[in-house]
């Protein structure tokens, strides 16, 4: 089996990346301690609870919390985003959401969003959410453990 390292350490900037109607409202700190990570070693784990089919980000932000896993952030968006070619082939199944849920970003007007990576047809596409929003069963958080 082939492993691939993606190196983690390069800075995010939110500002740079999104704009600067854009901040940094919400980190997982252990995420940002990583240097490198394998991306065999990202779980994508569902965080929907069982009383409700369609719960919103904020709620399954909660409840991912409540969880011992490292939310992966910025960090390892970004390593992922510039190498495409190592992202697992199970993340390119239709409608598959791999939110980062370890940067929870705050726009100009007060609202939360999150990353996330997405393949669409032929292409990795990198979307932010509102987290208002409701997430459906394809959309998982990347983290590191369970």
């Amino acid at each position: 089996m082939t492993t691939h390292t993606l190196v983690c350490s390069k800075s995010f900037s939110v500002v740079q990346f999104m704009g600067r109607d854009w901040s940094a409202a919400d980190e997982d700190d252990r995420a940002n301690e990583l240097t490198s990570l394998e991306i065999e070693a990202i779980n994508l784990v569902n965080c929907q609870p069982n009383d409700l089919l369609y719960p919103t980000g904020e709620a399954y932000l909660k409840l991912l919390k409540q969880m011992p896993c490292v939310r992966l952030g910025g960090g390892a968006f970004l390593a992922c985003w510039e190498n495409q070619s190592a992202l697992p082939q199970n993340w390119k199944k239709p409608f598959t959401f791999v939110f980062f849920d370890g940067l929870i970003l705050r726009h100009s007007n007060g609202n939360r969003y999150s990353l996330y990576l997405t393949w669409e047809g032929d292409q990795w596409r990198w979307y932010s959410c509102w987290l208002g929003n409701t997430r459906s069963a394809q959309s998982s958080s990347a983290v590191l453990g369970k």
